[in-house]
C-alpha cells in the first residue's frame, strides 16, 4: 500500500549520507586491480555503473564497456564523456542480452537486493555472458566485524549482506567455474605508522577478532565455460 501525505510518500526519504561514499579517485585505484580478469578485445558490461569510473579504466585500457544504471543524471554524465550507457534495471537489461558479454563487472550492487534479486542477478549474469566470459562480483564483507556493526549500515540503501560462502555457492549452482575468491586488501581501512592510533586499533582488532577485523571488500571472480 502507498500511503501519501501531500506530494511526500510515507516511507520513501531523498536522504543520503553522502559523506560515507568513496571518492572517484579511491574507486579508481581500487578497481583498477580488477581490469585485467576481462580480455582487451572483449566487451563488458559495468551495472550498477554510478559515474562511470571503471567505463573510464575500461576504455583507457583498450577494453570496450558499457554501463547500466537506474540513474539517469548518471548515464547523461557518462554519454558527455563519450562513453557507452543506458539507463535501465540492470537485471532486466541483463535478460534481454543473453550470451552478448565477454565480462561483467557488478561492485556493490548486489547488497542493494533482496536474497530473491541477488540470486536471479548471478543467474542472469551467467545467462548474459558469452562461453569464456567472466563475471567479477565485489560486495562489502560482512565476516569484518568493523563491517557488520556498522559500515554496512552507514548506506541506508543496503538491504542485506551476501557473504562469500553464500556467493560462492550461487555461483557454483549456476554453473560457473570460480577463478579466484577473497578480500581485498585495498579496500581495508587505512593503517600507518605514521598514525598511532590507527596502529593501535589495527592490532587491537587483530588481536580481538584476528582475520575477520578489516579484512576489505569481498569478491569473488567466476567464469562461464
Amino acid at each position: 500500500m502507498t500511503i501519501k501525505k501531500g506530494k511526500e510518500t510515507l516511507g520513501s526519504t531523498d536522504f543520503h549520507p553522502n559523506r560515507f561514499v568513496a571518492s572517484p579517485d579511491i574507486v579508481r585505484r581500487i578497481q583498477t586491480s580488477y581490469l585485467h580478469y576481462f580480455p582487451l578485445l572483449g566487451k563488458v558490461a559495468d551495472l550498477g555503473c554510478g559515474e562511470g569510473v571503471f567505463l573510464d579504466l575500461l576504455r583507457a585500457s583498450g577494453r570496450k564497456g558499457i554501463g547500466v544504471d537506474i540513474t539517469p543524471e548518471f548515464v547523461r554524465a557518462i554519454k558527455r564523456r563519450g562513453l557507452k550507457a543506458v539507463t535501465a534495471d540492470i537485471t532486466t537489461f541483463l535478460r534481454k542480452h543473453r550470451s552478448s558479454f565477454d565480462g561483467i563487472f557488478a561492485s556493490h550492487i548486489i547488497e542493494h537486493l533482496p536474497a530473491a534479486n541477488g540470486i536471479f542477478l548471478i543467474r542472469s549474469m551467467f545467462d548474459a555472458l558469452r562461453s569464456g566470459g567472466v563475471a567479477v562480483l565485489v560486495t562489502p564483507s560482512y565476516e569484518d566485524i568493523l563491517v557488520s556493526s556498522e559500515r554496512f549500515w552507514l548506506d541506508i540503501s543496503h538491504v542485506r549482506p551476501y557473504p562469500l560462502p553464500l556467493l560462492h555457492e550461487v555461483f557454483l549452482h549456476y554453473g560457473f567455474e570460480i577463478v579466484k575468491e577473497g578480500y581485498d586488501l585495498e579496500t581495508r581501512l587505512p593503517t600507518s605508522l605514521r598514525h598511532p592510533r590507527s596502529m593501535l586499533r589495527h592490532i587491537v582488532g587483530r588481536m580481538r577478532f584476528g582475520r575477520k577485523f578489516n579484512t576489505g571488500d569481498t569478491f569473488i571472480v567466476a567464469k562461464k565455460p
